[in-house]
């Protein structure tokens, strides 16, 4: 059984050169542009989700490197549990 997901209609103006590129692209891997643009927004949002992630990670890392509390099982890490 498949599971039908609701979509929405997006009009979106590009100039004529990336209109090209899309074009030449899209015929060139016999995909539609409206699969590649819906894809492309997919890896933007993945990879600014990863960029905040990234950023979050940095600022925590001087308490991880200091705070005793932070790194008191650290040495476990590599360790197996079986």
């Amino acid at each position: 059984m498949s599971v039908k997901v609701k979509t929405h209609r997006l009009n979106i103006l590009i100039s004529e050169s990336l209109h090209e590129r899309l074009t030449v692209m899209t015929d060139e891997h016999e995909e539609s542009k409206s699969d590649f643009v819906r894809e492309a927004v997919e890896r933007e949002f993945e990879r600014r989700k990863k960029e905040v992630l990234e950023q979050a990670a940095a600022e925590l890392a001087p308490w991880y490197e200091s705070d005793e509390e932070l790194t008191a099982f650290t040495s476990l890490d590599g360790e197996d549990f079986l």
